[in-house]
């Protein structure tokens, strides 16, 4: 057995609010000493090649549910996502994720204010316990993330949630796995062998930025101005209240 570094939870610029290709991802996280990424982009699965930069790319997506969202990794096949629709209940998004020889995992569930335990009893392979973006409006979600894992028993695992290349290891899961393949990672977490690492919060800066991406795409001056005000806004709190670790 050895210990293997996976960013769980990435984003690419296929994502509406994603500002990196996969190739640049991939070489940020070969720069930053991981072993595998998690492609997890917004209601989309990307195609991935088996490796990219000499790392391991795990084929993923993040699902919009009535719930908030749920990665699905270790992806055998694209999920439906069209037949799901809009918003679906996290029980059938659980149940595709599964289906498509997935693990579903918990993104972040306390990133907004008024989350509570018990809108998250539905089935889960796992927890994202570290999400190196959920602390900007909750700066305790991290830890009430992992309570809930510990709680349900199930295993915990980190996520830098980037959009960007420069985001990408700012929170890891050190997965305990016979081989870096992802059949071996998928066991290794499925078997709770995992330990989820916060190297450093995303800044505010980052977050706006891909918010600007999002409205510069969507094209609405007024959306593009109130972008623009609120990036203002994020390297003003990184001044005045910087997220620390």
């Amino acid at each position: 057995m050895s210990i293997y570094r996976v960013d769980l939870h990435l984003h690419t610029a296929a994502s509406p609010d994603g500002r990196s290709s996969l190739e640049g991802i991939a070489k940020a996280a070969k720069a930053a000493g991981l072993d595998a990424i998690a492609v997890t982009d917004h209601d989309l699965c990307t195609p991935v090649p088996a490796a990219l930069e000499g790392v391991l790319l795990i084929p993923g997506c993040e699902v919009s549910t009535a719930a908030g969202h749920i990665t699905g990794l270790f992806l055998e096949r694209p999920l439906p996502l069209e037949a799901l629709g809009r918003l679906p209940a996290p029980e059938t998004a659980v149940e595709a994720i599964r289906e498509a020889g997935g693990l579903a995992v918990l993104a972040h569930p306390y990133q907004r204010p008024g989350a509570a335990p018990e809108q998250f009893t539905f089935p889960l392979d796992a927890i994202e316990a570290v999400n190196a973006r959920a602390c900007f409006k909750v700066p305790e979600a991290n830890e009430k993330a992992a309570a809930l894992a510990q709680k349900r028993g199930l295993p915990a695992v980190g996520g830098s949630d980037a959009h960007d290349a420069a985001e990408a290891g700012n929170a890891y899961t050190e997965l305990e796995a016979e081989a870096l393949a992802v059949s071996a990672l998928r066991e290794a977490l499925a078997a709770g062998r995992s330990r989820a690492v916060l190297r450093r919060n995303t800044s505010h800066f980052r977050k706006g930025l891909s918010q600007w991406t999002k409205a510069r795409r969507g094209g609405s001056l007024p959306r593009l101005g109130k972008a623009a005000l609120y990036l203002g806004y994020c390297a003003a709190l990184d001044v005045l209240r910087p997220v620390g670790k």
